[in-house]
């Protein structure tokens, strides 16, 4: 098992990544503390994930048009 320091994780994510990728874990630390463990997602689970952020807002019916919502949230600055 591979470690990285949050700041290498910071300043180096792609080749940290790159490791994941390869199918190797790597533990991320902080202040000499493991605080997290980066591993592939095996390709059963992949099917399982949920992505959370996506469809969160699906109900709000100002957010149906999302251009015209921007340019909503935009419009008071370019007033003039």
């Amino acid at each position: 098992m591979k470690k990285a320091t949050a700041k290498d994780l910071r300043q180096r994510t792609s080749a940290v990544l790159e490791e994941v990728r390869r199918g190797r874990e790597v533990v991320i630390t902080y202040r000499g503390k493991s605080v997290a463990i980066l591993r592939p997602i095996d390709v059963g689970g992949r099917a399982d994930l949920v992505p959370t952020g996506f469809g969160m807002w699906r109900r709000r019916r100002d957010l149906r048009n999302v251009e015209r919502w921007v340019r909503s949230l935009r419009a008071p600055r370019f007033e003039t």
